[in-house]
């Protein structure tokens, strides 16, 4: 999921610049709470099964059923922790902000505008969704990995177009 915002921010010269944000999140298509939800569905289901093998004798399958329920729910905490990954784009006129992070930003990168390239290198497969990257002094920092295919070219897109101009705006002004 993609979301672009652009804002003029006062610098404190007095004089303005163009700020835009790309944010870039996974589709997280259950909340968490909804998650809890299946997993009590999955709990109910097989207690239920497993109490009445328990009855037939079959007492051993107990525990596993626990296990098992255990296991589904700690799958679903660990997508949904995956899934809720944010990755915050700023470009400005001079430099580039890569953001990472769940609730606030665990990792930042800075990059000089003028040195970095955006590169996009498609699949071969149509298995593959392909990699997007921004490049500056031989570091390679990989963007969009939460995305698909369609939405990786929509972000390439968008990106080109926002430092296209980025270049366009500071060529003009030098």
């Amino acid at each position: 999921m993609l979301s672009v915002f652009a804002k003029r921010q006062q610098l404190s010269d007095g004089s303005e610049q163009g700020v835009s944000q790309v944010l870039v999140q996974a589709n997280l298509s259950m909340s968490w709470h909804a998650n809890l939800v299946l997993a009590g569905c999955i709990a109910v289901v097989c207690f239920g099964i497993a109490i009445t093998l328990a009855f037939m004798g079959f007492w051993m399958v107990l525990p596993f059923a626990g296990l098992e329920v255990i296991f589904v729910t700690c799958c679903l905490y660990w997508t949904v922790k995956r899934l809720s990954r944010k990755e915050i784009i700023t470009v400005k006129d001079q430099e580039i902000m890569l953001e990472w992070g769940y609730n606030q930003p665990d990792e930042r990168i800075s990059l000089p505008r003028h040195w970095s390239k955006l590169v996009y290198n498609a699949p071969a497969s149509i298995f593959d969704v392909g990699s997007l990257f921004l490049q500056s002094h031989g570091k390679r920092h990989l963007i969009g990995e939460s995305l698909g295919r369609e939405e990786k070219k929509e972000l390439y897109e968008v990106l080109k177009g926002l430092l296209a101009n980025k270049e366009s705006n500071t060529g003009a002004a030098g």
